[in-house]
């Protein structure tokens, strides 16, 4: 037994942290896994690794008539989010974005599970990755908290 934890602490110390996560579960495109959450705290870094690829498209937050009326594509997205009241019923006062507090934003309820009875886990099409969760928490803890 010692030489096997022996032998999986050098296997894990050989790393070179070059791990790579799918974007998407179906997907062959992939994230470097050592890429720093704080380059997400630019928008144009987030929509391009998370949101467009994961939440964007003419089925959901994206194009002409997003779902819900929340697009996460197009630029802009702090003027859109912080401080945007939850549309769900039942959701009382959730707020979308609370600029440099993730915890407290809806949106990351979403994401990780949390909502409770306000709708659904997002994205529907399977769970985000931890690099992705990372990326967005990033960006929300990143606004200054008057955006």
């Amino acid at each position: 037994m010692r030489h096997a934890l022996l032998l999986a602490a050098l296997a894990l110390a050989a790393c070179d942290g070059s791990v790579l996560v799918p974007l998407r579960p179906d997907a062959g495109d992939a994230i470097d896994a050592t890429f720093a959450a704080e380059q997400c705290m630019e928008e144009g870094v987030l929509r391009a690794r998370v949101l467009v690829p994961r939440c964007g498209g003419s089925d959901c937050h994206g194009g002409a008539r997003p779902k819900a009326g929340l697009d996460l594509e197009a630029p802009g997205l702090a003027a859109r989010l912080v401080g945007a009241p939850s549309i769900h019923e039942g959701c009382g006062d959730r707020t979308l974005v609370v600029p440099g507090v993730a915890r407290a934003s809806f949106l990351v309820d979403k994401v990780l599970g949390l909502e409770g009875t306000c709708g659904d886990p997002m994205p529907l099409e399977g769970e985000l990755t931890l690099e992705e969760r990372r990326c967005l928490v990033a960006w929300i803890d990143g606004l200054p908290s008057g955006s």
